[in-house]
């Protein structure tokens, strides 16, 4: 093997004027294993079924040194985390270019493969330490993933010692033993222990004990890389890069003023202490890191989104649940659909209003305790994306709660239905409360706000429209903040989709006072959901009257300087009860109508349990994967 090493890298690094930082990017590239392949493939002191290539994200040295070589030639310059540091505090200026390298876990490759690389390039790096791992006695073995692995395969304090001292190397917390999964839910689904909802001995544990459990974690690795190695580190590497928003709270208080995670749809700000990594593999092109370092990441601007009712899946009979719960699996991940808007309450009197849910909570009846799983699934098995489809107003929590009253009658409108005041303090407070209790029990990467979020012109009438409108967006902010608690990875993953009204959302001179305004949606959520039909449908729709209706409402918008790719047309081919009102060629042609107006969004109710729409008809108009 003929290695191309590099004479060191020089950073001129030049003072600051009156200069600030906050804004300037810079990738940070996360590696994990690298292996020589001219030594042996088994290690003597390695159980004989374990490879050298047992650790996830193994990479050749070759392989590493591409990446360098690249990086090089193409005018990039790896940079320390105390460059970073000093260059957020106006200190210094980074060199054109800045690349962060990181390591995680605590191989021992790091120091018999990768440091000497490190010190040929004159390239500096943050390794991610898991400290339970290191505190094995030398004849002990270590549990990686079910697997037992001698302590040797892992670095010792005392070379971490040796190469801090060389100040190419600055040591992170990578938590102390949080590096597992751990039952999250009645069906087994498995979480990464950052997560709350421990499951177990057929109970969840409560939000007391998860702080509890997260801050001795933290504060236990950061205690002993103290201890054994005189510096406390200050930034902290999430293992698989996942976390919540209250064990990032935990670990500022701690003196974690920084920690790392693994989204790389965009380069990372100086002044942003959530720093988000670039993950590398065996198979990661130069191609990826050039559209990652160049601030280039492509996502697709299409959504497809499916509404799937728990209520199609949930039956008393486990086997015939079994069955049902298979087919949803199967079918998403054959429809190619991007996003799933999976119920997560049940509506079981019908009277349109949520008075039971599919997850714990402390207001409303559990029908099953099926979200966490379904959700989880879905997102590992079918690879969607699964966003919440959850109420804002519409929940019966019985005597005790205002709701929305018509000002003719003094009474909830029979024309609408049953909701909550959002103007109440007791109302909100519960609502807040069922949707920190869906996050805090599971997984899924956003919220799907039903069409339920409105207030009719009789309703509230001491508030005009607009107000009503600003006020049911503020409302809708309070429960995203509610779920970004526990949520699955944050802000990073927390996307709102806001359902509205089709008379609300079409341009008029006279529009319908709903409290629903379509400029203003686009402006504030990822997606604005418009509920394309009219209100009062019931009826099948026919293809021609559909196509003339939705062509009406796409000619209305299509002039507008409103971001079509923000837009999302759902159309309506299922009714509440479940009975179908459009068959599934003319749903597919109302989705071409879509296409052909340049509008990047669809989405329609699914039946898996009974292939409604056929998936044959459906898919090559709808699917995207």
């Amino acid at each position: 093997m003929k290695q191309r090493f590099l004479f060191p890298l020089l950073c001129v690094l030049a003072l600051p004027s009156a200069w600030s930082a906050v804004d300037v990017k810079y990738g940070v590239i996360c590696y994990h294993d690298v292996i020589d392949q001219s030594k042996p493939s088994f290690s003597a002191n390695m159980p004989q079924n374990v490879r050298r290539t047992y650790f996830p994200q193994t990479i050749t040295v070759e392989r590493l040194m591409t990446h360098f070589n690249w990086m090089h030639d193409n005018g990039y310059t790896p940079v320390s985390w105390q460059q970073i540091k000093d260059a957020r505090a106006g200190k210094i200026q980074l060199p054109a270019k800045p690349v962060l390298l990181t390591f995680d876990d605590g191989y021992v490759s790091f120091y018999t493969t990768i440091y000497p690389v490190l010190q040929a390039y004159n390239y500096p790096a943050v390794y991610g330490l898991v400290t339970s791992w290191l505190e094995i006695p030398a004849d002990g073995h270590i549990n990686y993933g079910g697997i037992k692995l001698p302590r040797s395969a892992f670095i010792t304090w005392e070379q971490v010692r040796e190469m801090q001292k060389s100040g190419l190397i600055e040591i992170a917390s990578h938590t102390h033993d949080m590096h597992h999964g751990q039952t999250g839910n009645p069906g087994g689904s498995q979480f990464a222990a950052v997560f709350p909802g421990n499951y177990r001995n057929k109970s969840y544990e409560t939000p007391s004990e998860y702080r509890a459990r997260i801050r001795n974690d933290l504060k236990k690795s950061r205690d002993i890389i103290q201890q054994r190695t005189g510096i406390a580190p200050d930034v902290l590497v999430w293992p698989y890069g996942q976390f919540t928003e209250t064990a990032v709270e935990i670990a500022r208080e701690l003196g974690f003023h920084d920690d790392m995670t693994l989204k790389d749809e965009k380069l990372s700000k100086i002044g942003e202490q959530s720093i988000g990594r670039s993950l590398v593999d065996q198979e990661t092109s130069l191609s990826h890191l050039k559209s990652y370092l160049e601030d280039k990441y492509f996502v697709l601007p299409n959504e497809r989104a499916v509404y799937v009712k728990l209520d199609d899946l949930y039956n008393a009979d486990p086997v015939k649940q079994k069955q049902n719960y298979d087919k949803l699996i199967e079918r998403m991940r054959s429809l190619g659909t991007k996003t799933v808007y999976l119920q997560a309450v049940s509506d079981e009197n019908g009277d349109g209003a949520a008075d039971s849910a599919y997850f714990p909570n402390r207001h409303l009846k559990l029908k099953a305790d099926l979200f966490s799983q379904v959700s989880w699934q879905l997102n590992g098995r079918s690879g969607v994306e699964v966003k919440a489809w959850m109420p804002m107003l519409a929940f019966d929590l019985g005597d005790g709660y205002e709701y929305l009253t018509d000002s003719r009658t003094g009474r909830p409108s029979v024309h609408a239905v049953k909701r909550l005041s959002p103007y109440n303090a007791k109302n909100r407070q519960a609502v807040k409360e069922i949707y920190e209790d869906l996050a805090f029990n599971s997984r899924f990467k956003g919220l799907a706000f039903g069409n339920d979020g409105f207030i009719t012109e009789f309703e509230a009438t001491n508030k005009n429209n607009d107000a009503k409108t600003d006020a049911l967006i503020a409302y809708s902010d309070m429960l995203k903040k509610a779920a970004l608690q526990y949520s699955f990875n944050g802000i990073n993953e927390m996307k709102t989709a806001r359902g509205i009204w089709a008379e609300a959302a079409m341009p008029s001179e006279k529009p319908v006072r709903l409290g629903q305004n379509l400029a203003k949606f686009t402006r504030h959520y990822n997606h604005t959901v418009i509920h394309a039909a009219p209100y009062s449908l019931t009826t099948e729709w026919r293809g021609e009257v559909s196509e003339t209706w939705l062509g009406k409402l796409l000619d209305s918008l299509r002039g507008t300087d409103l971001p079509h790719d923000k837009i999302v047309f759902n159309i309506p081919n299922r009714a509440y009860t479940g009975r179908q009102l459009m068959s599934s060629e003319d749903l597919a042609a109302r989705i071409m109508q879509i296409r052909k107006a340049r509008f990047k969004g669809a989405a329609f109710s699914d039946d898996f349990t009974r292939n409604q729409p056929d998936l044959k008809t459906i898919k090559p108009v709808f699917g995207i994967k």
